[in-house]
């Protein structure tokens, strides 16, 4: 969030101010909606998320410190915008749950949701993370069970990720990685080997039961982070 502002700062005319100024949040729903932050800003701000649940988290972060946010429910694949409607668009965590095909058609609406010359914050996971949980059911696409629903995380090289945006101008690119040691380092080699089942398209089981001894200096999320500017 912080990130995506200072990047509007730095982009935009020393007198121009945000009053006025419409941003989208492509997952705006949660205990404490990153819409919160444009809000105080001067952004008249606007948020879209498929969760109910979400959503409510939303409106009652908003009720409590009595700030408007618009929100709606929408999917980022169908949004429910006309185009060119908004001067910036932000996405952060949330199309990471969306199949690859899913994931180019969220941003082809993102594009045509935002004003020309407008500017665009998104990420996706890159194939660096390990170990990816899941099934791969498809090419860079891990099936899991998250809270008994299926749900997908899908992963980029850069290369392929760099293809996702062709028609923007990607203004900069941010290589981004957490590591997971502490996590690592509480998991069983029983727990380890539980999760077998989901990695075994791509390992052996000998070889993921020698994994176990990497799991501490390997383990990281890693994403890309995109910046892009809509062409004039």
């Amino acid at each position: 969030m912080y990130t995506f502002l200072s990047f509007i700062q730095t982009h935009q005319a020393q007198t121009e101010t945000f009053l006025g100024k419409k941003i989208l949040d492509c997952g705006a729903g949660g205990l404490v909606p990153p819409l919160a932050l444009f809000h105080q800003h001067g952004f008249e701000a606007w948020g879209i998320d498929v969760s109910d649940e979400q959503l409510q988290r939303a409106e009652a972060f908003c009720r409590e410190h009595e700030i408007n946010l618009h929100l709606r429910k929408g999917d980022m694949r169908h949004i429910p915008f006309e185009d060119e409607t908004f001067d910036f668009v932000y996405e952060h965590y949330s199309m990471c749950h969306l199949t690859k095909q899913d994931t180019a058609l969220a941003i082809h609406e993102m594009y045509r949701v935002l004003k020309k010359g407008g500017l665009c914050f998104l990420g996706v996971v890159s194939t660096d993370t390990w170990p990816m949980v899941g099934q791969e059911k498809e090419p860079g696409e891990f099936w899991f069970d998250a809270h008994g629903e299926e749900t997908v995380h899908s992963a980029y090289t850069d290369d392929e990720a760099d293809q996702l945006f062709a028609g923007w101008e990607i203004v900069r690119k941010e290589t981004r990685v957490t590591w997971l040691r502490e996590r690592a380092a509480e998991i069983t080699l029983e727990d380890w080997m539980n999760t077998y089942s989901d990695a075994q398209r791509r390992y052996s089981s000998e070889d993921w039961k020698a994994m176990y001894g990497k799991r501490v200096a390997k383990s990281r999320y890693t994403h890309l982070y995109y910046f892009l500017r809509k062409p004039t």
